[in-house]
């Protein structure tokens, strides 16, 4: 059951396409929409031209939808598309409606502490489960583009090293060995190593790695935390390509790749490559996430 959000202001910041989808959305619902540093098209799917700054299009929202990637290093919204970097200070929340809700892939302490104060609550939504699943496919999709165009050998036969078998990565390692992949899994927990057995992969204890990772010519890592460290970075092949699936931090110590010469493509949101479908499913995840918050919200 959809939430009716006829008066409400609706701001959509920062992102990329999928934000086009939110904003088609929360129109079909009956908001009005408020933009900034979106991507190209925003004007027709908000239904109204870009606002002249990031804090005038926060400000009188209700609903503040921020992107799923969240923020950068430096606590800058994932804004791909942008002109400048888009901060959520306080000076940019304080004028929003009161009670107002911004949704985000997580909520961290800076973006917290930015809160403080402003009547705008954070409400992460990146760790949903459901929603994980579904944006697990096109991440999987992209992955295996962004390996496509970053290797000179086919994916068919390809040696290629999965790092993690989670919700993503077990997509992950799905559409590679439906292309006939050569995947081998590394992971620490033993259940994972047995599952990657189990549907036709080489399953690797995450401690042999030092002795093997250098017979891969593709890494693709969805591991939280960092893994790919510098110990291992210098073991990798010179003409490693490693895809970092993972969100900031990243799982993959850039500074020493970079050191090392080793090439590493950081494709964070390939969920985006589906940008109508994963947009849609992140606008029906704030809506239930909404229901739940706003007791006796109206509805239709």
């Amino acid at each position: 059951m959809a939430v009716d959000l006829s008066g409400w202001t609706v701001a959509v910041v920062g992102g990329d396409r999928r934000a086009l989808e939110h904003m088609r959305q929360a129109r079909a619902s009956g908001a009005s929409v408020q933009h900034y540093g979106t991507a190209p098209g925003a004007d027709q799917a908000a239904g109204a031209p870009a606002s002249p700054s990031l804090a005038q299009a926060v400000a009188g929202a209700r609903l503040i939808s921020a992107p799923i990637p969240g923020l950068g290093t430096d606590h800058s919204l994932y804004a791909p598309f942008a002109k400048e970097k888009l901060f959520t200070t306080t000076e940019v929340l304080r004028g929003a409606a009161p009670g107002a809700l911004m949704f985000m892939g997580r909520a961290n302490p800076q973006i917290e502490a930015w809160a403080k104060g402003t009547p705008v609550t954070p409400v992460g939504y990146g760790d949903d489960d459901p929603l994980a699943i579904l944006h697990a496919v096109p991440t999987a999709e992209g992955a295996v583009k962004v390996a496509i165009e970053n290797t000179e050998e086919t994916i068919l036969g390809l040696p290629m090293l999965c790092l993690g078998l989670g919700r993503v990565g077990l997509s992950v390692a799905q559409a590679f060995l439906g292309l006939q992949a050569r995947v081998t899994l590394a992971a620490r927990n033993p259940s994972q190593l047995a599952r990657a057995w189990a549907m036709g992969m080489t399953a690797l204890p995450l401690s042999e790695l030092p002795g093997t990772i250098d017979r891969f010519p593709l890494i693709v890592s969805s591991s939280s935390g960092l893994v790919l460290t510098r110990d291992l970075l210098v073991r990798t092949a010179d003409d490693v390509v490693i895809i970092d699936l993972c969100s900031p931090p990243g799982s993959v110590d850039f500074a020493a790749a970079e050191q090392l010469g080793r090439k590493v493509i950081w494709a964070r949101g390939q969920a985006a490559t589906a940008p109508r479908r994963t947009g849609y499913n992140e606008w029906q995840v704030i809506m239930r996430l909404l229901r739940e918050r706003l007791d006796g919200a109206p509805r239709r």
